[in-house]
Parts: C-alpha cells; sequence; structure tokens
C-alpha cells in the first residue's frame, strides 16, 4: 500500500489518460502498472510524472508496463551507431532495463522524442527507448 500512497500521481495520471483497461498492483515492492497508451505522448507524461516522483528512475519502485495502441503511426528511422548493436529500454535513461537490441543500420518506427536525449521507438519485436543521438531518419 505504500507505493499507492507514493505514487498516487503517476496512478491518477494514468487512470485518466490510459486506455484499454489500465490495471495496478503492487508485487515484491515494485508498482506495476499495465495499459495500452492512445498515444506516444500519454506513455511520455506517464514517465515525466514518474522522473518528478524518483529523478532518474534509482528506486525501481514501478514497473510501466505501458504499451502505445499499435494503430499509432509513426516515421521510419534507422541506427548509426559505430557499435554493431543499440540497446533499447524500458524507460528513457540508462537506469532503465535493456528489454531489446537492435543492430547498426536497422530500421525502426519512431513514435515519439521524449526528451533532447531520448526517442521512445517500436522494434519487429519491442516498444522502448533509445539514445536520440543514435537514430537518422530514414
Amino acid at each position: 500500500m505504500a507505493l499507492l500512497n507514493k505514487y498516487k500521481s503517476l496512478i491518477t495520471a494514468a487512470e485518466n489518460l490510459v486506455t484499454g483497461g489500465v490495471q495496478f498492483m503492487e508485487q515484491d515492492s515494485i508498482l506495476i502498472i499495465k495499459g495500452a497508451a492512445p498515444s506516444a505522448e500519454v506513455k511520455d507524461k506517464l514517465w515525466d510524472i514518474y522522473s518528478q516522483i524518483d529523478p532518474n528512475f534509482i528506486s525501481r519502485e514501478v514497473s510501466l508496463d505501458i504499451e502505445v495502441l499499435a494503430t499509432v503511426k509513426g516515421c521510419k528511422a534507422y541506427m548509426i551507431v559505430e557499435e554493431p548493436i543499440l540497446n533499447i529500454h524500458k524507460g528513457p535513461g540508462v537506469e532503465s532495463p535493456i528489454i531489446d537490441k537492435v543492430q547498426r543500420q536497422e530500421i525502426v518506427i519512431i513514435l515519439s522524442r521524449t526528451n533532447v536525449y531520448w526517442w521512445l521507438v517500436r522494434t519487429n519485436n519491442s516498444e522502448g527507448y533509445c539514445y536520440a543521438q543514435n537514430i537518422e531518419l530514414v
């Protein structure tokens, strides 16, 4: 219950913004929020609210399992890194868990620019965040 109180503003925002049956549960000292966002901007707004409560997501007390609806259109881009693989993170920051990897020159779909450093992208396998300087529009 402590996490539900600590992250009340995030929960309220998710209830108001997320569609598709938003769910909340507290498990193993982690607040899990699941649902489908109607746009990338909604998902980014939830990350912004979370970062105001827990800057840099250091506590790792929240799991935002929010997917952007597949009907949301994005633009194509490809990876321009020197390294052969770029990590895709669950949230906008290197502290967030790595959920996928993409190869150099692989095409991804950009859903939104979260901030000056991070893009929300969709790959064939997942949706997550990668460092903006590593992407170039097609």
